[in-house]
């Protein structure tokens, strides 16, 4: 069987084909234009069209089983377009709830779109609803309720009861919202591909959270370094963490729990940096050549080395990050693990890599596909069509490693 597997990111929308052993068929990576404008979302669906048209292209014999769509959140798109994208500050606000404060934040900066929307959606829930007519909430585990929100805290912040209709009910990840709707396949194409309005489409999840699917971080005591535009080191356990700068919140799988430290801007602090060399070189540098020229740099070229000390602090706050999370799994009497796995574009640099083992202390796990939020799309899928019995049996099923980086002195911890 095969899945059609779309991540919207807050700069590109990937999708991928994926067989039920997780081998990757064809993949695929649109970027966007709009980014950070308040109409970002009128590129996703078009992009997800483009995708499969290059994919089906590619490869006119196989046959779609499913779709599974993940994307960032907590972002909030209303049917006309308007997007408040995760990113962008929220209201502050007291509550449990990662969402009210944006959908206060939303209501303010879009009066005319929130009074007029029957739907204020996040980000995969508004793909879904291109993609089925179908308008869900899609909810990662019974436990993250109060995370988005309740009827009570709603209320109590201010929201009408008409305004509290505008939130879509709740479906769970791996739960089938609907089918294909017939615009959609029109819009699509593919017919002879398996795109028809009998194929089902399957809630995936935060983006955050399908990387961990994706990554097999949803087994006990298993950390994994997820990086883009920010960056989370997720640690999961069995007992719930705390401490300073660390977020806890429920693992999809029920009672496991993931801790969190966030390193917000990492990614885009890198972004940025390269677009400065690509602007003073006047061309596009690929990441890999940048990154061995950073790491290679001797000291002779200024901005080069500004790029290297940026490389090693950004390994330091991880190695940072990872001591906050061991000093809590000391104080709960939890092992802590000898291994990480990255994902990202981060992965794909070997000498990367070794410099965050080097720096960090800790072995360096390279899965096979670096875009993890894809393969745990697939994983959620595949347990919603019933291929394997659960999401973290199709986890361990579908991730695999290449690469383990050991570090020069591993005796960090």
């Amino acid at each position: 069987m095969n899945v059609l597997c779309v991540d919207v990111g807050t700069s590109s929308l990937k999708a991928a084909l994926i067989d039920d052993s997780g081998k990757v068929i064809a993949r695929t990576r649109k970027k966007f234009l709009l980014i950070n404008t308040e109409h970002a979302s009128k590129e996703w669906f078009p992009a997800l069209c483009n995708s499969v048209k290059e994919i089906f292209d590619q490869n006119p014999q196989e046959k779609l089983d499913g779709i599974c769509v993940s994307g960032n959140g907590p972002t909030l798109v209303a049917p006309t377009g308007e997007t408040l994208l995760w990113n962008e500050k929220a209201l502050e606000i007291e509550s449990e709830s990662l969402f009210i404060p944006r959908l206060l934040t939303f209501k303010n900066k879009f009066p005319n779109a929130w009074e007029n929307s029957e739907f204020i959606f996040g980000a995969p829930e508004y793909l879904v609803w291109l993609l089925t007519d179908e308008a869900v909430t899609i909810l990662p585990e019974a436990r993250y309720e109060n995370t988005y929100w309740t009827k009570q805290a709603l209320e109590k912040t201010g929201f009408t009861s008409d305004e509290i209709k505008k939130l879509p009910p709740f479906k769970t990840t791996s739960q089938k919202a609907a089918c294909l709707s017939h615009k959609a396949v029109s819009f699509i194409g593919y017919e002879s591909n398996g795109i028809t309005e009998s194929l089902p489409v399957i809630l995936g999840a935060p983006d955050f959270i399908s990387a961990l699917v994706g990554t097999g971080t949803v087994e006990e005591n298993t950390i994994c370094d997820r990086a883009g535009s920010s960056e989370g080191i997720n640690f999961c356990t069995r007992e719930p963490l705390y401490g300073n700068n660390i977020r806890t919140l429920p693992s999809v799988i029920p009672g496991l729990w993931n801790a969190s430290v966030l390193l917000p801007d990492s990614g885009s602090k890198f972004a940025a940096f390269k677009q400065k060399i690509d602007r003073e070189l006047a061309t596009t540098v690929e990441y890999n050549d940048l990154i061995d020229k950073l790491i290679s740099s001797d000291g002779t070229n200024a901005t080069l080395d500004q790029g290297k000390y940026l490389l090693i602090q950004i390994a330091l706050d991880v190695k940072a990050a990872l001591e906050t999370l061991r000093k809590a799994a000391f104080e709960k009497g939890i092992p802590f693990p000898d291994k990480m796995t990255i994902t990202g574009g981060q992965a794909s640099n070997d000498r990367r890599n070794q410099m965050k083992a080097d720096i960090t202390g800790i072995k360096i796990q390279v899965p096979a596909c670096s875009d993890s939020e894809l393969i745990g799309d697939a994983a959620i899928a595949f347990a919603g069509l019933g291929i394997y019995g659960s999401i973290q049996e199709a986890s361990k099923k579908l991730t695999s490693s290449e690469k383990l980086f050991v570090p020069a002195v591993d005796d960090s911890f």
